[in-house]
């Protein structure tokens, strides 16, 4: 919360309605300026880092948030539910509660819900559930994650209520105690027993007024209680942001040392640099092209330099291998996350290498060292 207590702040009558970054806590102050009519704030909050990418962008045109990809945290962990009818998106609220509570065993006092003020629902997990969440680039991506899961163990007829259009870091989410521009009712805070049992007219006329937060701050996003992990919870966050972790990773570039000269091509090796100035006969020649191929891309070239590389040494050294032979040797090399490295104990490296010792080995690669 020190560092990233930043949100963008919307209000319907704001001057260009949004791309108005503050503290949460100036918040309360800005909702009181528009009469708590149609005000938004996002639920990802940002470090200063968000005012640096505004600050960067062109002169001449009015500074925005879209875009922003920077690290984000966030207090709480939001459900949108919504339909047009409204008692759909409450049946699907209730299940939600009542599977968080009787199936994980999670205490209400964490677990916040809304009436939207319309067509729907949100229920509001507080974070601290989870364990400590860091502020995270990944974070959307994990709570996305995460809002399919709890869509996919409502009832089928029901997962279609779950807004899954609210993953981005700059989504904003109504305001508690906000008036919704249609309607003209206020988002409101609702018990778990109210959510069960009152009827929407109830629930409609319940919202007709303000009502007072007991578990947060006005804003909805500070809360007021002590939440602890929970076990159930935290395993379930853990297990979701690993898979998004695994599938958001870059692609490793092997840069172990600078690139030789394209030109002229010194391997670290001496049986490599054997086989690369000499013509191969048939039976070693796939053997010595993948060795190749491999020691290419730890040496940093890409695939499709790779490619070009053997071809050149297909056709210099007179190999005769088919050109597509070549390529699907060098698809092999690069295929896998993890480059392999043929090393000295290789029986056709051994073959190749022109010195006499292991001592004359070290000596080389020392030798050719950058």
């Amino acid at each position: 919360m020190r560092k990233f207590h930043l949100v963008d702040f919307a209000a319907h009558y704001q001057k260009g309605f949004r791309n108005h970054i503050v503290s949460i806590t100036d918040v309360l102050e800005l909702m009181e300026t528009f009469n708590h009519y149609g005000c938004y704030a996002t639920y990802f909050f940002y470090s200063d880092e968000v005012l640096s990418y505004m600050s960067s962008q062109r002169a001449d045109a009015a500074p925005t948030i879209a875009g922003y990809e920077g690290r984000v945290w966030a207090p709480f962990f939001p459900v949108d539910l919504d339909h047009p009818e409204v008692e759909p998106a409450r049946a699907a609220a209730q299940f939600l509660v009542r599977f968080l509570i009787e199936r994980w065993n999670i205490d209400s006092t964490a677990i916040h819900v809304y009436f939207s003020g319309s067509k729907g629902f949100h229920v509001l997990l507080d974070s601290r559930l989870f364990g400590r969440v860091m502020p995270s680039k990944n974070l959307p991506q994990v709570f996305d994650s995460m809002r399919r899961h709890f869509a996919q163990e409502l009832p089928e007829g029901l997962r279609e209520t779950v807004d899954l259009g609210i993953k981005d870091r700059v989504r904003l989410l109504r305001l508690p105690n906000t008036i919704h521009e249609k309607s003209k009712l206020y988002k409101i805070i609702l018990s778990v027993d109210e959510l069960k049992d009152a009827k929407l007219d109830e629930i409609r006329a319940h919202a007709r007024l303000p009502r007072p937060l007991t578990m947060t701050d006005e804003t909805g996003f500070l809360s007021c209680v002590d939440v602890k992990e929970h076990e159930e919870a935290g395993r379930f966050f853990h297990r979701v942001k690993r898979q998004v972790n695994r599938f958001a990773r870059k692609p490793f570039r092997y840069r172990f040392r600078p690139r030789p000269d394209p030109a002229r091509i010194v391997f670290p090796c001496a049986a490599l640099q054997s086989i690369w100035e000499s013509h191969i006969e048939p039976g070693y020649r796939n053997n010595c092209a993948i060795r190749l191929a491999s020691m290419l891309r730890l040496l940093g070239f890409n695939e499709d330099e790779a490619n070009d590389k053997l071809d050149q040494w297909n056709e210099t050294q007179r190999i005769q291998l088919p050109a597509d032979e070549v390529h699907n040797v060098v698809r092999s090399a690069y295929q896998h996350r993890f480059p392999y490295r043929y090393r000295c104990h290789d029986a056709i490296l051994r073959h190749f290498c022109p010195l006499p010792d292991y001592e004359s080995c070290r000596a080389f690669v020392a030798s050719h060292a950058q």
